[in-house]
């Protein structure tokens, strides 16, 4: 069509410097004739260079981790293989040479971090969870050079570690509402057991139930003959956070989350395709449902105008998501009655009706090799003979492009090829001549071009301890070999979920939702799933989804997190105004690895140490050939701040139906029953460690060294590695917290929110009081003493100072464990005597040792509180890197007669170094272990030059016995 001047090139992942030469040509030739036209297509073409320049040279990241399962039991350990690409091209990345792992717990608390060494986009490794406690958790993988992006481009994947320890009971429980005296009220049946499914009958139950650390209900009540409690109490405006607690004088203890799916809580939104409705023209709406669990609800209804009249009808396809079309009119108002679950019926209005703009529309069929793209205006657009640029790009690489004039026509159609884009999201986008968009639309390119991945094994059916001999074999979409790096997985199915819709895989992740916001609910369904309807769906989940992009920041000129290609200690000397110290020398030392070497400052006192070796025990001694006044500070980037993006509610184990898990914990305390030669059915209780008395080297402790209520050794903060002091803090000393405190003579008054006009203290009446924030432990006001220096002390005086409450502050989190010795805390008598006869003024009346706690710290420097420049030297620990461990796979002898040690197994198999050859075939082999069950086999992988492929196989282990 005259109406559209395309711009026209095939895309070739390894030659975007040939786009500049591909789009000139393809202007020339179409422009022909059309000389009016040549400024807005040399506006497009620069644009379109100025977004490929930015592409190559500042090009992101993105990370799909494959786990050996996702559920676990405490002391097992999480197996994982980390691919790492440029965004852009999918290809290895050749930015980023090393790779932070963070897990974070359900409340965003740091409890893990690895950093690892990655080398051409791979890397693999290992983390022990032995020494963490039951829960759901968060891991997320990032560069430090995916910083300068959006943190929704990292990777997050959550798992469970399952425990019958804490969780004594098993739970199931059903939940409804209703209005009492205009108050809804919650009806819950309570069902309770224990773990081998035994209902627990009869017992006296005390119960609690909580919405965050408020209260609703509590009760002594007892279980019935068949184990079921029920329960009734008047819910709150919002029923989010719920949770029941019951609990028995013997100790069994399970904590309950309720859910409280209502219908008057779902969300309900409605999008048109473009962007907007707008009046004559023809308008594709998506929506989608959710509940307040965050997962998609099925819904139906009826779209009316202003006089109630039925405008078209709709009903969700998929998890909550479906579409509809309709032609709005001028000056209308529409409004979604929707029938939600239950029954329950509820009105949304659709969004206001413009009475001028355009429209863009897509058909994107997946028989069809070709787009229909098409756009519709209203009159006084296509009479105004404005131009308009249409781009198509993906992953932010301009694909399409074409200068668009209505001319007199109100509808534009044009036919594009698929074969212009690889396989992907494509972004569809118009805008006005001063490049602001107008419109914007998603639609997936499937060009199947996935790699084809065969798992085959020598029998059909294996024996208890069997040899397995797998076979692979990887091809393209056209059946050639392919070359590549795959990782490999076997798990039981008896006590891991076998890979399902609600996985995502290594495709998934780089092709479709790395690159949508939020959560996607069952992500394997889209791209693996053979339902018929699947397209569909997939396009009513980009109708409904927000994008996340992966284009270089507008306001970053040039990148504030460099990419890390190497292990390097930057940092600066200063003197005491703070003013860098240059052409000094710089030594830096170290026993592990052995190293010493220096530098010359520079002249702003800066120094670099270049391709240091990799180590997993870093410790480097840094020291200027000043020591006089000269300290040294390291330019370490910040890390990011961390929290789990919104998903779905997780329910635990122990109220689930899930018999998956259920057997895992189950078989978990079998094997170390078995280990322990205790009956199978007998819980193992945890190994009580008579441990030696800390002590902390070089303490100012008043008390002696590691005399104190609490003491944490450099072991403890060498762990806690780059964690905060205030991090320690929260996580180690539960009862650290912040409060405020009352300044009075003679008193100090902790009033937790309270607040009054004057009090009554025996013989004392005080004025209007007066408040400020400060720390405490057990309830008592903190006095910091730093190598036996008293820091922040507010308690001197007969009266107590205004203290700089954000300075503490930033104290506690500006420093890092890692610089400190140890820390010893006194909350008792015992302990704090000494430190209350030299810290606290006798004219304190009214107060004694009890009042407070005495916080000692002992710093690496001895120095005091000014620990972050020691006089010419500091002590230097980044976070280690982290090296895989082997993972153990028994072999067992053809001719065995008997077994040592039963093998219950969860991970059989795990091998994250798969290479296929030139033939595309490689060979694993392992051996079965002692359960009668199915396994399961999930493979992914890359041919290193932006394909990737999947697999799920399975296998049968039958119960015949070992062969003689």
């Amino acid at each position: 069509m005259k109406n559209m001047i395309g711009l026209k090139q095939p895309f070739h992942r390894k030659l975007l410097s040939l786009f500049l030469t591909a789009w000139l040509i393809c202007i020339l030739s179409v422009q022909h004739g059309y000389a009016q036209q040549i400024a807005p297509a040399a506006r497009l073409l620069r644009a379109k260079n100025v977004t490929d320049s930015l592409v190559r040279h500042y090009p992101a990241e993105k990370i799909y981790l494959q786990f050996d399962k996702s559920s676990y039991t405490p002391g097992d350990t999480l197996w994982f293989k980390a691919y790492l690409v440029n965004a852009h091209l999918l290809t290895p990345s050749a930015k980023s040479g090393i790779m932070y792992i963070t897990i974070l717990t359900d409340s965003n608390v740091v409890a893990k971090q690895q950093r690892l060494p990655v080398e051409n986009g791979l890397t693999w490794g290992n983390i022990s969870l032995s020494e963490l406690p039951a829960g759901t958790y968060t891991l997320t993988a990032y560069t430090q050079w995916m910083q300068n992006f959006n943190k929704d481009c990292f990777f997050y994947k959550q798992f469970t570690i399952a425990d019958d320890a804490t969780n004594n009971w098993m739970a199931n429980y059903s939940s409804s509402s209703a209005m009492v005296n205009d108050k809804e009220q919650a009806h819950v049946k309570l069902l309770l057991s224990d773990t081998y499914k035994k209902a627990i009958i009869n017992k006296q139950v005390q119960l609690a139930v909580m919405k965050g650390r408020r209260r609703l209900y509590k009760a002594s009540l007892q279980t019935d003959e068949k184990g079921l409690i029920d329960v009734t109490f008047n819910l709150p405006g919002k029923p989010g956070d719920i949770r029941i607690i019951a609990n028995d004088a013997a100790g069994n203890r399970v904590n309950i989350p309720l859910n409280f799916n209502r219908p008057q809580d779902a969300d309900v939104q409605f999008m048109p395709e473009s962007g907007e409705l707008v009046a004559g023209l023809p308008a594709h709406v998506g929506f989608k449902a959710i509940g307040l669990d965050g997962r998609g609800i099925n819904i139906s209804g009826v779209v009316l105008d202003e006089n109630k009249q039925t405008v078209t009808d709709f009903t969700s396809a998929h998890l909550g998501m479906g579409s509809f079309d309709m032609i709005p009119k001028a000056g209308e108002s529409y409004t979604a009655k929707v029938t939600l679950p239950g029954g329950q019926v509820k009105e949304y209005a659709l969004p206001k009706v413009k009475n001028s703009g355009i429209v863009l529309n897509i058909q994107n069929k997946a028989d069809s090799d070709s787009l229909m793209i098409s756009l519709y205006a209203t009159g006084n657009i296509s009479g105004s003979g404005d131009s308009y640029f249409l781009i198509g790009k993906l992953r932010e690489v301009i694909c399409f492009g074409a200068v668009v004039n209505f001319k007199g026509t109100t509808a534009i159609r044009k036919m594009i090829s698929k074969a212009r884009f690889p396989s992907g999201i494509a972004h569809f986008v118009l805008l006005d001549m001063k490049n602001r968009p107008l419109n914007e639309r998603l639609t997936f390119i499937d060009r199947h071009d996935d790699l084809h991945i065969n798992i085959s094994s020598n029998k059909t059916i294996y024996a208890l301890r069997d040899s397995v001999a797998v076979a692979i074999n990887v091809t393209d979409a056209l059946g050639k070999p392919v070359e590549g790096n795959f990782s490999f997985a076997v798990t039981d199915d008896t006590q891991v979920h076998p890979d399902s819709l609600n996985n995502e895989s290594i495709v998934s992740r780089m092709l479709l939702t790395s690159e949508l916001k939020g959560y996607v609910e069952e992500p394997g369904y889209y791209l693996n799933s053979n339902d018929p309807k699947r397209s569909i769906a997939l396009d009513n989940l980009l109708l409904t989804q927000g994008w996340v992009s992966y284009n270089w920041p507008e306001e970053k000129r040039q990148p504030v997190y460099a990419a890390e290609t190497e292990v390097v200690i930057k940092g600066r000397a200063l003197n005491i105004f703070n003013k860098g110290v240059k052409k000094t020398k710089v030594q830096l030392f170290s026993k592990s690895p052995l190293l010493a070497t220096d530098k010359l400052t520079d002249a702003n006192g800066g120094f670099v140490f270049r391709n240091l070796p990799l180590t997993d025990t870093p410790a480097y001694f840094i020291k200027t050939a000043k020591n006089f006044n000269v300290g040294i500070v390291i330019d370490d980037p910040p890390q990011p701040v961390l929290a789990a993006p919104p998903a779905a509610t997780i329910i635990p184990w122990y109220v689930s139906n899930d018999t998956t898990l259920f057997n895992s914990v189950k078989i978990n305390r079998m094997r170390q029953n078995l280990a322990n030669d205790l009956p199978a059915n007998m819980r193992t209780l945890k190994e009580v460690k008579i441990k030696a008395r800390k002590i902390v080297k070089d303490s100012k402790n008043l008390n002696g060294a590691g005399h104190a209520d609490f003491v944490f050794d450099e072991n403890d903060l060498l762990k806690a590695g780059k964690k905060s002091w205030m991090d320690f803090l929260q996580e180690h000393v539960k009862s650290f917290r912040s409060g405020t405190i009352m300044k009075q003579k003679a008193i100090v008054y902790s009033v937790q929110g309270k607040t009054r006009s004057d009090v009554q203290f025996g013989s004392y009446r005080l004025p209007p009081s007066i408040f400020f924030q400060w720390y405490f432990v057990d309830n008592k006001p903190i006095c910091f003493v730093i190598d036996g220096i008293p820091f922040g002390t507010i308690f001197k005086s007969n009266y107590i100072e205004d203290p700089d409450f954000l300075a503490i502050k930033q104290y506690l989190e500006s420093n890092s464990a890692e610089d400190i010795k140890g820390i010893e805390i006194n909350t008792t008598s015992k302990y704090g005597n000494e430190y209350y006869s030299r810290y606290i003024s006798t004219d304190w009346l009214g107060t004694n040792v009890g009042d407070f706690t005495f916080m000692e710290i002992t710093t690496r420097g001895g120095h005091g509180p000014n620990i972050s420049k020691t006089p010419g030297g500091y002590l230097y620990k980044p976070l280690a890197l982290s090296f895989p461990s082997q993972f153990y796979s028994p072999k067992y002898a053809v001719n065995a007669t008997s077994k040592t040690q039963t093998d219950l197994r969860s991970t059989v198999y795990w091998q994250p170094n798969v290479n296929t050859g030139t033939d595309g075939k490689a060979s694993i082999s392992f051996y079965t272990a002692d359960t009668p069950t199915t396994y399961s086999i999930i493979m992914n992988g890359t041919d290193m030059n932006g394909n990737f492929g999947y697999k799920r196989g399975t296998l049968k282990v039958s119960p015949r016995p070992l062969a003689p």
